[in-house]
């Protein structure tokens, strides 16, 4: 992803009940150059989601962002994201500096996952899609 077009519009697809993706989405700003970011709960259900779902990708297993027509999957959305960051605010600054290395995404990106699973067993939410 080159971090210096101009996106219209960024979706981030998480789970609104894991406290960690939760907070994620709520603290994330984009740079000026993202004229919109649209959170979307996937446990909300909708259009949006329901076109997630039809990717080979299983909601429970990460994070989705839709930016410029293209899906980015897990490591590869936060990257992403990292990327569009802004770098104002601690959160963002830390962000940014420690996931735009896609290397770090990718062997970071386990342990959030973990860490969603774990807070989601403590409070006893069922999964996005169970099966």
């Amino acid at each position: 992803m080159r971090t210096s077009q101009q996106v219209d519009q960024v979706r981030l697809i998480y789970d609104g009940e894991c406290p960690l993706c939760r907070n994620y989405a709520q603290f994330l700003r984009l740079r000026a150059s993202v004229a919109e970011l649209i959170l979307v709960d996937a446990r909300g259900g909708g259009p949006v989601v329901e076109a997630v779902r039809s990717l080979p990708h299983d909601l429970d297993q990460g994070m989705v962002a839709e930016i410029g027509g293209r899906y980015y999957v897990g490591h590869e959305a936060l990257n992403a994201l990292a990327l569009l960051a802004d770098s104002r605010g601690v959160f963002n600054r830390i962000n940014r500096l420690v996931f735009s290395s896609p290397t770090a995404a990718r062997l970071g990106y386990p342990c959030l996952k973990l860490g969603r699973r774990l807070l989601l067993k403590l409070k006893g939410t069922a999964p996005i899609d169970p099966r």
